[in-house]
Formats: C-alpha cells, structure tokens, sequence
C-alpha cells in the first residue's frame, strides 16, 4: 500500500507504538503541522543520513516510520508542542524537494508473523529481561518489574521504547531488518551488547543492594 507523506528527518528513530513530543519552530514545520492537520495527522519520521535537523533540507534514511499527530499543544515562546505516535513502518519511493519541507511518497511495510518470528521472539525476550533488570539495578530499581509482550511485533515495538541509549544508527539497523524474525535477532544482538555493558558498571559498584539482580542474597 502506498501513501504519499510530509516527512520529518530527525536525529532520532522512531519505533512503531513509541511517542513521540516535538517543538515545531521552523515556519517550513510549521507548514507542515498545518498540513497534517488539514489532513490524516500523519507524517514520516526517519532518521537523517546527512544534514541537519535545522536550516537546510537533511538527507533522510529510506526506511522510517509514520507518526500520527495525538495532541497539539498551545504555543509557548515561539513553539509549538505536539505529541505524535509511530503507526507503522515505511520505505521512501520517492521524494519530493519542491516545497519547504520534504514530502514522500512511500510504501508501507507489511509485518508477518511467522514461526521463526516466533523463535526468534523467545530470544530477545531473553535478552531484553536481562538488559531491563541491569538497567534498574543501576537506577536502584531493581525491585522494580516489567512484564514483557508475548506477541512477537508487539515485543519488538515495546523494544523501540527500551532501546532509547542505543546509537541512532543501530536503532536505523533495528528498523530496517527484514523479515520480522531477522528484526528480533538484531534486536537480540543489540541488547545482549548494551547489558553486557551495563554489567560491567554494575559489578564495579561494588556489594550492595544492586547486586541482587544477579542472585545475591
């Protein structure tokens, strides 16, 4: 299925089912927010390949995610606060340069669910239940507990909310895999990494009540 979009390329990756708060300021983006709103309330989020997110036109990545326009905000000292959600993943076709902002026609990007999804799901819950429980414990939450979505997209998409610390790029490589179980497996990969990291910091703090995410009594 096919769309055509306003696009907002942003230093950040946008997951499908995450919020997303913007400051709309440029008058480009704020042709746009009009725009929108005139409309369907959907804009492409992708993250920026080159470029920059103010002043001139950002050269986007191909894959992104369309967002969907929750809540406008009154202005405050000049801008416009709003609060988007990603719907659903995308692939740029084309662009179009001709107006202030950049507009797409894109392809939406269907999601299958399959049994090596399934496999793979099992996988990164793992890892994600390690590296959520590492994360606490450095916070001096480790009391706390998150229960995780059995459903393999739905898994995945939870996922683009946790892993916010992670580069851009590896959330963009995250984003991009194909099909869904090969999504899940990068996925798997990157938390793995990032706890193993965070484990580090938690054993160099030394006993204490953090440790009792490994165990200790």
């Amino acid at each position: 299925m096919s769309e055509t979009i306003p696009i907002f390329p942003l230093n950040t990756v946008l997951f499908p089912g995450a919020l997303l708060p913007l400051r709309i300021f440029e008058p480009r983006y704020r042709q746009m927010l009009e725009r929108c709103l005139a409309g369907n309330r959907r804009f492409g989020v992708v993250l920026i390949k080159s470029g920059k997110e103010v002043g001139v036109s950002a050269s986007p990545y191909e894959i992104g995610t369309v967002a969907r326009i929750e809540r406008v905000e009154e202005e405050n000292r000049g801008s416009i606060p709003i609060i988007a959600r990603g719907v659903e993943r995308f692939r740029i076709v084309s662009l179009d340069y001709s107006l202030p902002y950049l507009v797409a026609d894109v392809m939406l990007l269907e999601e299958i669910v399959d049994e090596a999804a399934e496999r793979a799901a099992a996988h990164a819950r793992e890892e994600a239940d390690r590296y959520i429980r590492l994360l606490l414990a450095i916070r001096g939450e480790w009391h706390r507990q998150l229960e995780l979505p059995n459903d393999p997209l739905k898994l995945l998409y939870f996922l683009g909310t946790v892993l916010l610390g992670l580069s851009g790029e590896t959330r963009q490589r995250i984003l991009e895999a194909e099909p869904l179980s090969n999504r899940l497996k990068v996925s798997s990969v990157a938390l793995s990494e990032a706890a193993s990291e965070l484990e580090k910091t938690v054993m160099r703090s030394g006993p204490g009540e953090d440790r009792s995410i490994f165990g200790a009594n």
